[in-house]
């Protein structure tokens, strides 16, 4: 089920999240929460962070269908665990873009750099969370 509420934004910048939509998603009191933002549509995306040592890629890939899957299927054969994706075109028909936060399960950039250069895809930017 899904569910919206309005929170407002105060001068420090926090934002409540509704007890109601925090007991729907098992957040609890001082638990870590991912936030991430995709400035073309200026959407934000608050998620539980229930991992630890997330790795943060942003992965350029060809907009055509399969490139994705082809990604995916990559990182999987590391054991990469994929906790939360977005993906969206940059140039329509052309290039998309694709966020990942995920656990490497002992994959190194240089590993996953390598797999994805096999399909196409290559890594704009990574930082451990």
């Amino acid at each position: 089920m899904s569910a919206k509420n309005v929170s407002s934004i105060d001068e420090k910048g926090r934002v409540l999240i509704p007890q109601s939509l925090r007991e729907q998603v098992g957040l609890t009191s001082g638990e870590k929460v991912l936030v991430s933002a995709d400035a073309s549509s200026k959407t934000i995306f608050i998620e539980p962070a229930h991992e630890h040592n997330l790795l943060s890629l942003t992965i350029e890939l060809a907009d055509q269908p399969g490139s994705l899957a082809s990604a995916a299927a990559a990182l999987s054969s590391l054991g990469v665990d994929l906790v939360s994706t977005h993906s969206r075109s940059s140039q329509r028909g052309e290039r998309a873009v694709w966020n990942v936060e995920c656990n490497p399960n002992g994959a190194t950039i240089a590993q996953i750099r390598a797999a994805l250069a096999k399909c196409g895809a290559g890594i704009v930017s990574s930082k451990r969370e």
